[in-house]
């Protein structure tokens, strides 16, 4: 189950830091990747693992 949370919240964060990075530049790509630990911690809970 560890490998798994850590798949998820690698995806998650991957994609919020992408969005991040074209909507903000270089900024936005780290603020993306502190909101996707975040997002992943959330749906990590959710998922209920």
């Amino acid at each position: 189950m560890r490998l798994l949370k850590t798949l998820v919240a690698f995806v998650v964060g991957t994609i919020a830091g992408a969005i991040g990075s074209k909507a903000f530049g270089p900024f936005g790509a780290v603020l993306g990747f502190i909101g996707g630990g975040v997002a992943a911690w959330w749906v990590v809970r959710k998922m209920g693992f």
